[in-house]
């Protein structure tokens, strides 16, 4: 018997037309749901002049003002503190005691932001986890190291919870274990899949040698799940990865509000799948000037929405992700149909270089074009705050091992003129060390702010 594609093959191969009447009928059970049980979202309809039932079509429902930033979700949080004593904000819907499940962000800008889980949440992360790590070819009886974090992050305790109800067997290690330690856990229990950061797993193809007297590769990895940051996405950090590892790698994004998406197992990128559409609002994408709706069709780009279908405890609702996003549709490579998504970058991490628009990840895919003449680590130097950057950009690159005096001088001049060419900025280059910059063990730092 062919062993079968997806992990619910029912929902996951819908028509469109069948996935689109199915989203609107539970964004209109959704909407009064958090308007009855939400202050604050009752205020923001009221705000704007309507109530639920005034929606009756998605261009409606798309052309409402959006109703929670990043900011407001964390003022929201402060006043649900001072308020009842919980930090899920004021909106919250379920009842507090329905709350079973919490997570929260890594707080690296500032405070934490929390997620509230009921069982019913949890179902859904479990479910929607499922499909995408089935996609990527994980299965029962399979061992998995989990070298996130562990703790708190989104992406710690929901995923070990849907590995475990998949059937596979999960290492709880977590990134703060310490890279020696994880490598002696993968060393040891023969996993046949890693779920880490882009940046992470290149780390560990620096430090395995050095623990275990060996190449990465000997792990004997089959499978590389990446999330938290930009790198599974771009050619030649994938690159790099696969052929240390020996492994296919998938590139991830998701886990709370019931959203997951992840590449398929092409050799070439072409963004990652789209498997919760039944359970979230993929589509929503503004301009991230105007504020207004961007037409959905292949090839959009736009700064995204979130609104979840089913989410009982603290559900987003036209929540402004700070993302950038392209869409494609129709028919994968691989033989899906569907919805993908690549993430272009974020909001607040774009540098404005001669009028120029820059995010990171272009930066980091060129670098990494030069491995192993730099070892594909890199800092941004900050004079004054962004997105403006007086030119030249300031950077930061280690040289590889083993490159001699001779060989740097013209390798600065190479990265200049490459990104020169591909992102019509030169930047200044300051060649440094191997091991001279920061290694993470979650998403990596890419500036050095020096205002």
């Amino acid at each position: 018997m062919a062993e079968k594609k997806f992990w619910n093959r029912k929902m996951e191969t819908l028509p469109l037309e069948e996935i689109r009447r199915i989203q609107f009928q539970k964004l209109k059970k959704q909407m009064k749901y958090i308007y009855r049980n939400s202050e604050f979202y009752r205020e923001k309809f009221k705000a704007c002049g309507v109530k639920p039932q005034d929606i009756r079509s998605i261009d409606d429902f798309r052309n409402l003002p959006i109703f929670i930033a990043k900011e407001e979700h964390r003022d929201c949080q402060n006043e649900s503190l001072a308020r009842f004593g919980h930090p899920f904000g004021t909106i919250l819907c379920a009842p507090l005691k329905k709350v079973v499940g919490v997570s929260a962000t890594s707080g690296t800008s500032g405070l934490p932001t929390f997620y509230g889980f009921t069982e019913h949440d949890i179902d859904v992360t479990n479910e929607v986890l499922a499909r995408g790590f089935w996609r990527a070819g994980v299965r029962p009886g399979e061992t998995a190291v989990h070298a996130f974090g562990m703790s708190m992050w989104v992406a710690g305790i929901p995923i070990i919870r849907a590995l475990e109800h998949m059937g596979a067997r999960t290492v709880p290690v977590g990134a703060e274990a310490g890279s020696e330690r994880l490598i002696q856990f993968i060393d040891q229990t023969k996993p046949t899949t890693l779920l880490c950061t882009p940046s992470y797993a290149e780390h560990l193809i620096e430090k395995t040698p050095k623990v275990l007297n060996k190449e990465v590769k000997a792990l004997g990895i089959k499978r590389i799940i990446c999330a938290g940051e930009p790198g599974a996405g771009l050619p030649e950090v994938r690159k790099k990865i696969r052929e240390a590892y020996g492994a296919q790698i998938f590139d991830s994004a998701g886990v709370p509000w019931g959203i997951y998406n992840i590449s398929c197992d092409c050799d070439e990128y072409h963004g990652m799948h789209v498997v919760c559409e039944d359970y979230h609002l993929y589509y929503d994408i503004i301009d991230p000037e105007t504020k207004k709706p961007v037409e959905w069709k292949d090839g959009a780009v736009g700064q995204k929405l979130l609104t979840s279908l089913e989410w009982e405890a603290a559900p987003p609702f036209r929540y402004d992700s700070g993302d950038i996003i392209q869409i494609s549709t129709g028919k994968c490579e691989c033989g899906v149909r569907g919805v993908r998504v690549k993430f272009v970058g974020r909001v607040d991490d774009m540098l404005i270089v001669k009028g120029i628009n820059v995010f990171p990840s272009a930066i980091r895919n060129i670098v990494n074009s030069f491995v192993p003449r730099v070892t594909g680590a890199f800092k941004i130097i900050l004079d004054n705050p962004p997105p403006r950057v007086v030119p030249p950009l300031k950077m930061k690159v280690e040289f590889g091992q083993g490159i001699g005096e001779n060989q740097m001088k013209g390798l600065g001049f190479e990265i200049e003129e490459k990104m020169s060419s591909l992102l019509r900025f030169r930047p200044s280059i300051e060649l440094v060390p191997p091991e001279s910059l920061e290694r993470t063990k979650g998403k990596v730092n890419l500036f050095e702010k020096r205002y």
